[in-house]
């Protein structure tokens, strides 16, 4: 087992997306998601920054676990789009903030070219925002966790013998 660790800037359930039975990363972090090395069964943790954005505005959340994630699934873009169980996390603009922030609007057109649907990561008139969309695709696989604790702005502080991770 491997433990990957960075430090989160904002917390607003995009990255992760804690919601629903599954804690998912499919948006930011691309070498973490798309590295060779990581494997079922490695933990993903974020950890907070001394000014971490989230729904209430900046808080120091500095040495802090945001949230752990095991690495129980690891799958494409593609599958992810489609598959039954992950349409919840798909984003809907105009509703509550866990709506908004679904994690799940990458996939290909009949040419095989990348879509971004309206999200957090488009443009603000809904349109494709290049530099998201480079940075999202190059992490090529989305994580998924049956297996997290998701704790946010209530996050403990991460003991002096584990303080590396952060």
């Amino acid at each position: 087992m491997v433990v990957y660790s960075y430090l989160i800037e904002h917390d607003l359930g995009l990255a992760p997306n804690p919601f629903g039975r599954y804690c998912t990363l499919a948006v930011c972090k691309p070498k973490i998601r798309a590295s060779s090395k990581l494997k079922l069964g490695d933990w993903v943790v974020g950890t907070g920054s001394k000014a971490l954005e989230v729904s209430s505005g900046r808080i120091n959340l500095k040495n802090k676990l945001i949230y752990a994630m095991r690495v129980t699934e690891r799958i494409s873009f593609e599958h992810y789009w489609t598959e039954q169980r992950f349409q919840y996390k798909k984003p809907v603009i105009n509703g509550t903030l866990v709506m908004m922030f679904g994690d799940n609007f990458y996939h290909k057109d009949e040419n095989g070219n990348w879509i971004q649907e309206n999200s957090a990561h488009s443009n603000l008139d809904g349109s494709c925002n290049p530099k998201h969309l480079e940075t999202d695709i190059r992490g090529e696989n989305v994580l998924i966790s049956e297996h997290f604790y998701y704790f946010g702005d209530r996050a403990p502080t991460i003991p002096n013998e584990l303080i590396e991770i952060c």
